[in-house]
């Protein structure tokens, strides 16, 4: 008998053993891989996707694994996407394959968000071009960039401008303002700079519908409001021109170097403010959630004007107690415009 239990007991331990050991091998044996999302497989433009790579005996294997957007190898952990659409992400880890997994990016709701840049300017500035071809370079990028030639000084000098570089303490030339009261550093090799003013999903946005009656200018701009804003708001309206030809001073190496530009194109020439240079005031009532606020003009063309058929209005809304531009809108008098919101 104790020679039977004995033998009995050593099988038990020898099964146990055996099946334990089958069991660890079976258990830590990867046979397939899984990309699962952190946060969602559906997230805002420019919001970045997290991922992780999990093994089928639960081991978390994301910093060994290859992941891959669209075939294309996703580094860093920070895939992102600055337009809409439907990407197929896909985990690899020595010759298994996860399942591929869509994700997307899209708008948030509201209004695009465009940017003012104000370029405080003069054709006897020898350091103005570097501005002039930083702008260029900035409405290359993108569509969203808005810009105001503010000249003093020379041909072109609006009466009462003086009143903006007194506001802005303007003292140096060129001075580039980015939503009225924000410095452009480093203009030309920070196009970043102010691109970054732009986005979606901005609480309100504006549209302008004008027409040319003989030597008048009659016009309606529309804000719309996303959401409620209890801060006080101002719109304003500028009058500008294109293609104005004045020979401007040069001490740059852009356009070529030439000192002075002859002939030189100027565009975005401020000719008139077309409300109070601060802004005119919308009524508190109408900034609320989902409201359109009409404010219209009737106004004189300038007789400095050289071309009706390059006349442009700029209208932005302000925080009336900070100054700061919140959405800018511009376009050629006589062509109709719409809100530009996003549903």
């Amino acid at each position: 008998m104790k020679a039977s239990s004995f033998l009995i007991k050593i099988f038990i331990v020898v099964l146990f053993v055996t099946t334990t050991s089958c069991n660890n091998e079976d258990i830590t044996k990867i046979t397939a891989i899984k990309l699962q999302p952190i946060g969602g497989t559906e997230l805002l433009i420019n919001q970045a996707f997290h991922f992780e790579v999990i093994a089928n005996n639960s081991d978390t294997i994301t910093d060994v694994a290859t992941i891959k957007i669209d075939g294309v190898v996703f580094e860093n952990d920070n895939f992102s996407s600055a337009t809409p659409g439907v990407f197929e992400a896909q985990a690899f880890y020595e010759g298994f394959e996860s399942k591929v997994l869509p994700i997307s990016t899209i708008y948030p709701t509201g209004y695009i968000k465009n940017v003012l840049i104000e370029d405080y300017t003069g054709t006897w500035c020898v350091n103005c071009p570097r501005i002039i071809h930083a702008i260029e370079l900035a409405k290359a990028q993108s569509d969203k960039v808005v810009s105001v030639g503010i000249h003093m000084f020379d041909a072109m000098e609006m009466d009462g401008a003086n009143v903006l570089t007194d506001e802005f303490n303007i003292a140096v030339y060129p001075t580039a303002k980015l939503n009225r009261i924000n410095e452009w550093d480093n203009d030309v090799n920070n196009i970043e700079g102010a691109i970054s003013y732009t986005g979606y999903g901005a609480d309100l946005g504006l549209s302008i519908n004008s027409d040319i009656t003989g030597a008048t200018i009659d016009a309606t701009i529309q804000v719309g409001f996303n959401n409620s804003i209890t801060t006080p708001l101002a719109i304003v309206v500028y009058l500008t021109e294109n293609g104005l030809l004045y020979d401007q001073h040069n001490g740059t190496e852009y356009f070529g170097g030439v000192d002075p530009l002859v002939d030189f194109e100027h565009n975005d020439v401020l000719r008139a403010f077309y409300t109070h240079y601060l802004g005119e005031v919308i009524p508190s009532s109408e900034a609320v959630a989902d409201n359109i606020y009409e404010f219209t003009i009737q106004k004189p063309i300038p007789t400095s004007v050289q071309n009706n058929e390059k006349l442009h209005l700029v209208a932005f809304v302000t925080n009336a107690n900070t100054k700061e531009v919140l959405n800018v809108r511009e376009v050629k008098v006589g062509i109709a415009q719409e809100l530009q919101k996003l549903d």
